[in-house]
Order: structure tokens, then sequence, then C-alpha cells
């Protein structure tokens, strides 16, 4: 492995238990974006590596493009499509219904990502911060039945 490629060139594909399937966003959301910043992806999902002007035809005067780092904010083109292109078949491979729950297979992976986060964000969120107060005000009375208090929590 080389140090311009870490953490392999393939994307992570996740157990079927893992994959987004519009229930599990904030452990989807968690996977995807620990192994975007393992490859120096993650510019690509919050949009901070923002696509470079794609000239329709090379300028017979340009110099041949210079390999970048993965997290380098400003890729060539060709780096640019083949990065983003990884960046948006590591949510693509890893979400059930990519049509039912709205995610665009073309264009770049900040847009998809976008989506993800607006649409299931905010209720995955709420979720959790209700779970966490739920967990932190149970208590175990001395008369409750102790088998059940822990599978309450």
């Amino acid at each position: 492995m080389s140090a311009t490629n870490p953490g392999g060139s393939n994307p992570p594909i996740f157990p079927d238990d893992c994959q987004f399937d519009g229930t599990n966003y904030t452990l989807f959301r968690d996977q995807v974006v620990i192994a975007a910043q393992l490859k120096g992806a993650d510019g690509y999902l919050g949009g901070s590596t923002l696509a470079p002007h794609l000239e329709t035809k090379p300028s017979p005067t340009a110099s041949p493009a210079t390999a970048t780092e993965w997290w380098d904010p400003s890729p060539s083109p060709q780096q640019w499509r083949a990065q983003n292109a990884w960046a948006l078949v590591s949510i693509v491979y890893d979400t059930k219904n990519l049509v039912g729950l709205g995610i665009q297979m073309s264009g770049m992976a900040v847009e998809a990502w976008s989506t993800l986060r607006e649409s299931y964000g905010a209720v995955s969120d709420l979720g959790v911060a209700s779970t966490e107060n739920a967990l932190r005000t149970a208590k175990y009375e001395d008369s409750a039945d102790f088998p059940e208090h822990i599978a309450d929590l």
C-alpha cells in the first residue's frame, strides 16, 4: 500500500445489518465518515474538495496533471472524477434501497451525502438524544424486578 493510497483502493462494503436501510442513519453515517477519513475522501462528502473547472478540450500548452494526494483540496479534473466516484460509491454500495431512499447515483458525492443528511440526520439525532435521555433517567428501585430493569435498559 502506498502513501498516496491509504486504506486501499476499494470502497468499503459493510455487512448487511450495517448497510443503510432508512432506519439506521447514525450508525451508517459514522461508518461512512470513518472510511472516508481513512481514505482522505471526507472532503468529497462534506464539499470542501470542490470540483475543478472541467475543460472540454485540453489546452495544447497545458502540462500533464501532477498526481495529488487524496486530501489535496485542488485535485486535477481526472483525479477529482475518480475520487468523487470513490466517495459516491462508498454510499451507493452500502445502501439497501437507493431509489426508495432518494439517493441519486449520478452526480457528486456531496449531493448524495447532503440528501441523506437532510432527510435522515435530524430525525436520527433526535432519536439518539431521546434514547440517551431515557437511559439517564432510568433508575432501579429495590422492589423492582432486576431482569426486567436490565431488559428496559
